[in-house]
């Protein structure tokens, strides 16, 4: 890496320490559960498809974008059981790749590391909109660079925590985004 992306990296891993820091108990469990919640999610659309744990949780994660957790998860598990999905028509796209293709059919990096996340990928880092404004980035939407520069203060900050990087993630999403719904 040059030092200009060293330095960046370094702001960010400050930036979230500092936010760490300011956790609460209750945010701290809700995050350490999260994802083991969000995978029983996934369990319940793969065996509702007679798929398996990597098309389920792709099959969520293809329903994320622009939606509220509670949102996702109706939609996530309407689609399972065949039943009509309003909403964004490349979410539902995504979904009916997911069902065949699993991670292969998510091709934007947020809704592939949320998939495999979801499916129990403790390396895997989640960037969104809530992750970047935390990082206070001037964009919600990252680039290859920038989501890897986010990505990498995460890994940071979780190995100082003793904590995997998709529970650090989540920490600091819950910590900024105000709750876990």
């Amino acid at each position: 890496m040059n030092t200009m992306t060293d330095t960046l990296t370094d702001n960010i891993t400050d930036t979230f320490r500092s936010i760490i820091m300011q956790a609460t108990l209750a945010q701290t469990e809700a995050a350490a559960v999260w994802y083991f919640d969000a995978q029983e999610v996934a369990e319940d659309v793969a065996e509702n498809l007679g798929a398996s744990l990597e098309i389920g949780a792709s099959v969520v994660s293809a329903f994320s974008p622009r939606e509220r957790w509670s949102s996702n998860v109706a939609k996530a598990l309407a689609f399972s059981q065949g039943k009509p999905v309003a909403g964004l028509s490349n979410n539902i796209r995504m979904a009916e790749a997911a069902r065949v293709a699993g991670f292969d059919a998510l091709k934007g990096l947020k809704t592939n590391a949320f998939a495999r996340a979801i499916a129990g990928d403790t390396d895997a880092v989640v960037i969104d909109v809530w992750m970047m404004r935390a990082a206070g980035m001037p964009t919600d939407s990252p680039n290859k660079s920038q989501y890897r520069e986010v990505s990498e203060a995460v890994r940071n900050v979780a190995a100082e925590f003793g904590i995997t990087p998709r529970t650090a993630q989540a920490l600091i999403w819950i910590i900024v985004r105000g709750s876990a719904a």
